[in-house]
């Protein structure tokens, strides 16, 4: 999940944005601000969903072992409400998935790309955060105690590691098809970095689509479906990033889209539609489930939570009410934060679980959210801003490198 929770990235589509038309879409900086606040914001739901993940009722829902919260409790408002945004975390990453689909694919797509400083330059700057992120964890794992628990929840004795050993901690730095239990957040990583190396493919598709970009975004929610129906991990996630790029492709559509809204003088009521419109679709397959059994349909309700993060993503784009929320202060920070936080909250959800095993799962939840985000800055500040610098400097080092070697003019 970090998409694209990578700050740069966001950074490098804002450098070659267009800055808005009179009376059109927001502008350039405000709606990129807009998907900045959108990303920090799905960055606390991950935190969140994580954190009630540690109660055996939520965590039952998601892995066997426990019973389902009981009707009416906080638990079941918390799960099959519209409560339920606060802690979509699956559906978070869905967000993050389709916004680093937009903005990897939107400087592509701008021209002049340098692609010999961007291979080297994306591998810095994921890979240093997850092997700091994965020394924490393993830091955490050695000097916190974890023995089985039969009162935990499934998800912290099932999916997370007993005992640490230098498999586990080789396992856990492989970008691409590594072990998740020292630090469970990196499973989306992998498709991260699948789509990163393979993005020329995702920007051809996306031209070739261009014409017939209904066609391609019909293909691309098929694809999802498929891979939902089967259990194909590589069918079910990575078409979300190239519905990301299909929305970079097609951006002039969605400013003439956001510029016809806005010239309307209902344009607040219609994004504030859309918005909640986006909300009810990303969160439905949960609605649905308050009323019975989703099972049958369940890989189609999957297809859906992808619309409404597009609906979302759409919103922040082109809606000039967006950026003023999601630019404020509070959020941007979470933003700046939010691959730190995102790399980090789980170890320390689970050594805290761990080293306070008699205290209530609620309070654990109330002391491991302030504390992830306190961790999260510090990590941003002493890992991930200098990954920054790192990758900047490595692919700027590659693109001399490969100019050096170069043909030479004869004078």
């Amino acid at each position: 999940m970090t998409a694209s929770l990578d700050s740069t990235a966001l950074s490098s589509a804002r450098s070659v944005a267009p800055a808005g038309r009179a009376g059109g879409a927001a502008t350039g900086r405000g709606r990129f601000l807009a998907l900045d606040g959108l990303r920090g914001l799905a960055a606390l739901v991950v935190l969140v969903h994580h954190a009630l993940l540690l109660n055996p009722s939520i965590s039952s829902l998601y892995v066997e072992g426990g019973s389902a919260p009981e009707r009416g409790t906080a638990l079941w408002w918390l799960t099959y409400s519209p409560l339920k945004l606060t802690n979509a975390g699956h559906e978070a990453v869905t967000v993050f998935f389709v916004l680093s689909g937009f903005v990897l694919a939107l400087p592509v797509l701008r021209g002049g790309f340098d692609w010999v400083s961007y291979f080297p330059r994306r591998v810095v700057r994921l890979g240093l955060p997850v092997a700091g992120a994965v020394a924490f964890s393993a830091f955490l794992l050695a000097v916190v105690p974890r023995p089985s628990v039969e009162r935990f929840s499934p998800w912290v004795e099932e999916r997370t590691a007993k005992e640490l050993d230098w498999h586990l901690v080789l396992n856990a730095l492989n970008l691409f098809n590594g072990s998740y239990d020292l630090d469970n957040p990196l499973w989306s990583i992998q498709w991260e970095m699948i789509f990163s190396v393979t993005l020329p493919v995702f920007v051809v598709l996306a031209l070739a689509l261009r014409r017939w970009w209904p066609l391609g975004l019909v293909a691309a929610l098929a694809g999802v479906w498929i891979g939902s129906e089967t259990g194909t991990g590589a069918l079910e996630y990575l078409p979300v990033f190239l519905v990301g790029v299909l929305l970079a492709a097609k951006l002039e559509l969605l400013e003439r889209a956001s510029a016809t809204i806005n010239r309307s003088r209902w344009a607040p009521l219609a994004w504030a539609g859309l918005f909640a419109l986006g909300l009810v679709l990303l969160v439905l397959r949960w609605e649905l489930g308050a009323f019975g059994s989703i099972a049958p349909i369940a890989a189609l309700l999957k297809v859906v939570v992808v619309v409404g993060a597009v609906l979302l993503v759409f919103c922040c784009l082109g809606s000039r009410g967006a950026a003023r929320p999601l630019g404020s202060r509070p959020v941007q920070f979470l933003a700046r934060i939010s691959f730190s936080l995102y790399l980090v909250h789980v170890p320390v959800l689970v050594a805290l679980r761990f080293a306070l095993p008699e205290l209530p799962a609620h309070w654990i939840m109330a002391l491991g959210i302030p504390l992830s985000l306190l961790v999260g800055t510090v990590f941003y500040r002493i890992v991930e801003a200098p990954s920054h610098r790192a990758s900047g400097w490595v692919g700027r080092r590659a693109s001399a490198l490969t100019a050096s070697l170069g043909p030479r003019t004869q004078g």
